[in-house]
């Protein structure tokens, strides 16, 4: 167990010996704020005796723990406030990440899906006309007397370079 340490204080105009545990600056600190209390009401109540001036610096001294404990209990409740809101952002943030990410996986299979078509299209556009005719008329040694006088216009433009 610690010593107890005398320690001689002047509160008001008083002196005391307080005797503690705690350090003996600490109760030199504690005393100096008590007799900066009583000097206060002093000067404010010159005509209160003694007792009255210490009763209203103890009434002063638990006023002003009980507001700094208020306080305390304040910034718990905030911080605990921040806290909830803090983890619902994070809810929220992570929601719309996963929203994001599915975004982008039916906007990459929106562009492949593209990419097919215009292959596609690409593909039917390379059909030449030649393709296009009917068959009847794509193999000429199966032409009926009619068909031989028909042209289609490749073929008029196949002759015309041949003659030229």
């Amino acid at each position: 167990m610690e010593e107890k340490k005398t320690v001689s204080v002047k509160i008001g105009n008083m002196t005391y010996q307080i005797s503690a545990r705690e350090n003996s600056k600490y109760i030199e600190e504690i005393a100096k704020e008590a007799d900066e209390l009583i000097h206060s009401i002093q000067a404010n109540k010159p005509e209160l005796n003694p007792i009255n001036i210490a009763i209203l610096a103890l009434i002063n001294a638990l006023d002003q723990k009980t507001k700094l404990e208020n306080s305390f209990l304040s910034d718990d409740q905030n911080k605990i406030a921040q806290q909830k809101d803090f983890d619902d952002l994070n809810a929220e943030k992570l929601q719309l990440r996963e929203l994001c990410w599915n975004l982008k996986k039916e906007l990459l299979y929106y562009k492949n899906l593209c990419e097919v078509y215009e292959e596609r299209i690409h593909d039917l556009n390379q059909i030449t006309v030649q393709d296009k005719m009917p068959n009847r008329l794509k193999n000429k040694n199966n032409l009926k007397p009619l068909d031989k006088l028909q042209t289609s216009f490749p073929e008029l433009n196949k002759s015309d370079e041949n003659e030229s």
